[in-house]
């Protein structure tokens, strides 16, 4: 098992626990996260706080880099587990509670946004960071961070690839709560978590998805859709795509030329 369970009256939380592998976002990590928030929906669970086992001050290093493919293949489709599973948490009845302590990198991060709240760690960091691999990030998954951040925010984090702090994500109104430590951030996590479970479980509900549904409102007209995957497809067919997986497997920094 990849994601240890653990409940409280009403309160589930879900651990990412595979700190040899620095929690990374594997396939089957993924798969059995969704089929914990479905077990969480099926139970009426009324919140669901997303923490990590400490992995050398990692709190996720984001998307297996070694599952993503090779040749000229999409490598962040619309139905790839990451994407799979950051529908999982908007479409789910209840809030979840991202709680974060240590860096969050690439697809994490994105995880960590798609949360409805957010506790961390004054320490902690997040990063996106596709840019250092030539992966061209999906379509969807820039969406979510255009709504979760200022624009120019999220066009730096994405350029260059560089963290911002849990302290900066809180004067951006992305982490709900700043804590001092670990014991700090559950604590403020759980309690988070038990005052929704006092509220009408329903209305909470039909907030959250009246919510996802006016700030996923972003119309694309067939040319805009259309030229954006002729783009992304230039960039995932790219020799500096093939150099991006190639360097970070030989632990070097990639060279990269546009081509």
């Amino acid at each position: 098992m990849s994601i240890v369970r653990q409940d409280q009256p009403h309160v589930r939380t879900l651990t990412l626990d595979e700190p040899e592998r620095r929690n990374a976002l594997s396939a089957s990590l993924l798969e059995e996260f969704v089929g914990e928030l479905q077990s969480a929906a099926d139970e009426r669970i009324r919140a669901v706080i997303v923490q990590a086992t400490p992995a050398s001050g990692v709190w996720s290093a984001g998307h297996d880099i070694n599952e993503l493919p090779h040749g000229e293949r999409d490598p962040l489709t619309w139905d790839n587990p990451l994407e799979e599973a950051l529908r999982a948490v908007r479409d789910a009845p209840f809030p979840v509670i991202a709680a974060v302590d240590g860096s969050v990198w690439g697809g994490a991060c994105d995880l960590v946004l798609t949360c409805d709240l957010v506790v961390a760690v004054r320490t902690a960091s997040l990063a996106i960071t596709p840019t250092r691999l030539g992966i061209p990030y999906n379509t969807a998954g820039v969406s979510h961070f255009v709504s979760a951040l200022p624009l120019h925010v999220a066009k730096e984090m994405f350029f260059t690839a560089d963290p911002i702090t849990a302290e900066q994500a809180a004067q951006y109104g992305v982490v709900n709560r700043l804590v001092g430590d670990r014991d700090e951030m559950l604590a403020s996590a759980m309690a988070m978590a038990e005052r929704i479970a006092t509220r009408a479980p329903l209305a909470v509900q039909a907030i959250k998805a009246e919510m996802a549904a006016l700030t996923e409102a972003r119309m694309l007209t067939s040319d805009t859709f259309e030229r954006l995957a002729v783009l992304r497809t230039r960039a995932w067919t790219s020799r500096d795509y093939e150099e991006g997986l190639t360097a970070f497997h030989e632990r070097r920094s990639p060279k990269f030329t546009g081509e």
